[in-house]
């Protein structure tokens, strides 16, 4: 009986959201609320939230804090999904009715559901990082930016330093952007070439501090009147799998000085990552905040 009151509770609120357009007219204001509600992907599924018991049967399985869930009879599909109010407005969009009960329950980022962007949401960290993410399901090992919760290969950085100049985050509301992130204009021309990072013990003054003019967080480092600010290492961008070497971020590297080149552009990417301490990099002495052994 349950079961049958969650399915009606379901297909009444899909005739109302279709009824939506009809309601234009009478209440133009509250119909275009629900359309701009209906238009973005919501209240997400994600591997997370599925117990044991959920991938060993057909259950109804939810993200914690939801009141909507995808029913799959025979456990996990093994394709990542969401749950997605625009597939019940959109009769033909690729994806949905995943589960075959639920219309907004959505398939996406696999296979021939590739074309269909999954939420930043199927990311699993364990502490929300201060950089852009979003699920990219054509990475792979060893591609920057992969793997960014450490766990999944799909979970990639974007668009803030150090991945502003090789991973731009998907114009979609797929990515995520943490509250706690510099906010710099997006084009090339306009993104400062001072590097930057999120500095959670910035306070109102503290210098380099309050750097994109909105954030007290966000901080200058490394260079001209920063240079005594270090950078951090994770500004150098590695493959995911990890490095053979120490490294850390020296902005002095390649000034024109001849023990200014070994071992920088360590990542192959910024010129300021440095090797240090080992085998062909043994020359250069590594501070006490390069990256630990």
């Amino acid at each position: 009986m349950d079961f049958e009151r969650s399915i009606a509770s379901r297909k009444g609120l899909a005739l109302a959201l279709l009824l939506a357009p009809a309601a234009a007219s009478a209440a133009p204001s509250t119909a275009c609320t629900a359309a701009a509600a209906a238009a973005a992907p919501v209240l997400l599924q994600t591997h997370r939230s599925l117990s044991s018991k959920g991938e060993a049967a057909g259950q109804w399985v939810q993200q914690p804090g939801s009141d909507d869930r995808c029913f799959f009879p025979n456990g996990h599909p093994g394709i990542p999904y969401y749950w997605d109010l625009a597939c019940v407005l959109r009769e033909d969009s690729l994806g949905c009715l995943a589960d075959g009960e639920n219309r907004a329950c959505r398939f996406c980022g696999k296979g021939e559901y590739s074309s269909v962007p999954c939420p930043g949401s199927w990311c699993a960290f364990d502490n929300e990082p201060n950089i852009p993410y979003y699920w990219d399901s054509s990475c792979t090992m060893g591609q920057v930016g992969c793997k960014a919760d450490g766990k999944s290969v799909q979970c990639r950085f974007c668009g803030e330093f150090p991945y502003n100049g090789t991973v731009p985050c998907p114009a979609s509301p797929q990515a995520v952007v943490p509250k706690d992130v510099c906010d710099f204009p997006t084009t090339p021309m306009e993104r400062p070439k001072t590097p930057f990072f999120w500095d959670a013990s910035c306070t109102d003054g503290m210098k380099g501090c309050l750097a994109d003019g909105k954030h007290v967080g966000c901080r200058w480092c490394g260079t001209g009147a920063y240079a005594d600010i270090k950078c951090p290492n994770e500004l150098c961008t590695f493959p995911p799998e990890g490095v053979a070497h120490r490294y850390y971020w020296d902005e002095a590297c390649w000034n024109g000085s001849a023990d200014k080149v070994l071992g920088c552009k360590a990542d192959g990417i910024h010129q300021q990552c440095r090797f240090c301490g080992s085998e062909t990099y043994e020359s250069v002495e590594c501070p006490t905040w390069a990256s630990p052994n």
